[in-house]
């Protein structure tokens, strides 16, 4: 089977990330994996050539290129596509990739493989994809947590069509000290909290600036490390001096030794409004970290509340503060935290996600 996996671009990004996993374990499995992304940009596609994918960059020359659909076309038909899958509900990607598939004469099996939560920073594209369903341009929509595929069926979507397939990490083991504080401008005596997210309106800065003031206003032995696109940006270096954290926050911007990262951690926050799966969670744990994080419906299926981690309301900053000193201060508390999560997170390997992924392409490509 031959395997098309359309990307945004090739930008550091949970979806991104989990895609490469995939993209490794069907090359494994014998399959041909073509990975294309809509715009130019980003290191991701060195990642996915380093896991056995043939790499195409930059599909659309413009931000509305009508021609990006015969460029889709051809390269259906010249890479013999037997299976589609386009990461997220992206705008114009979604509708280049559909609709390249339906003029390239090939009998194509298509998916949406989404990681984002409709109404949030993606917008309302629920009603796109039933439309797309419904006009038999999409197979199927990959949910990656049941809360997810409840916000999406909602009616519009059979639920059939909505398959769950949670994301799956392969991850080595932590090694404290992997990687020297001092050489990210981290003070080597105080504690570290990490949060990894590129900075997006659903991931909640705001909350998280105000739970470190208020910690900081009483303490002096923890930093702030921000791991994510954007998180080095001015608009934010302008928010951490506005809120008087320049000693306490350290914005990394993105980063490809996320996990050497985690290994020099303490605690690990997400102080998202909104989340569909949480890798960067999933990561943490299974580097035995503490977590702390919005208690949002999509991580009930990674963590419980109080026995892998801490859950807060979401925009909340009084609530993260708080949690977030209990384990600074509780190290027993932070101990058995990360032992159950790094337990849990053995539950989240890649091979399943795989094996499922072959499944239903085997099912929606039949013949081939």
């Amino acid at each position: 089977m031959r395997v098309l996996i359309v990307c945004g671009n090739f930008h550091f990004g949970g979806a991104e990330t989990v895609a490469a996993e995939l993209t490794g374990g069907l090359v494994a499995r014998g399959h041909g994996v073509i990975v294309a992304s809509v715009a130019k940009g980003g290191p991701m596609g060195e990642v996915f050539a380093a896991r056995g994918a043939t790499v195409y960059e930059g599909l659309a020359r413009r931000s509305v290129d009508p021609l990006a659909i015969w460029r889709f076309a051809r390269l259906i038909r010249q890479e013999r596509i037997d299976g589609l899958i386009v990461l997220d509900p992206l705008r114009n990607g979604l509708l280049y990739a559909l609709t390249g598939s339906l003029i390239s004469r090939r009998s194509v099996g298509r998916v949406c493989w989404c990681h984002s939560w409709p109404g949030g920073q993606a917008g309302r594209f629920r009603g796109r994809l039933a439309a797309y369903y419904r006009l038999g341009l999409l197979s199927a929509i990959v949910c990656v947590s049941r809360a997810q595929r409840r916000a999406l069926a909602g009616g519009l979507l059979p639920a059939w069509t909505l398959p769950v397939i949670r994301n799956g990490r392969d991850l080595p083991a932590r090694e404290p000290g992997a990687i020297d504080r001092a050489s990210l401008g981290l003070s080597p005596g105080k504690k570290l909290v990490v949060q990894v997210a590129n900075a997006m309106p659903d991931k909640d800065f705001q909350t998280l600036l105000g739970a470190a003031k208020l910690l900081a206003s009483g303490r002096a032995d923890f930093q702030l490390a921000l791991v994510g696109r954007d998180t080095d940006s001015p608009e934010l270096a302008s928010a951490i001096r506005q809120a008087g954290l320049g000693q306490v926050v350290r914005p990394l911007g993105p980063r490809a030794d996320v996990v050497a990262i985690l290994g020099a951690a303490d605690v690990f926050v997400l102080s998202s409004k909104r989340e569909t799966f949480g890798l960067a969670l999933l990561e943490a744990m299974a580097a035995g970290l503490p977590v702390v994080a919005s208690d949002l419906p999509a991580l009930d299926d990674l963590f419980t509340d109080e026995r892998e981690g801490l859950k807060v309301p979401p925009g909340d900053p009084e609530a993260l503060a708080a949690a977030l000193a209990r384990v600074l201060d509780d190290t027993e508390l932070a101990r058995r935290l990360g032992e159950a999560g790094r337990e849990r997170a053995r539950h989240f390997r890649a091979e399943p996600m795989v094996g499922r992924f072959e499944r239903l392409l085997r099912l929606i490509c039949r013949g081939r």
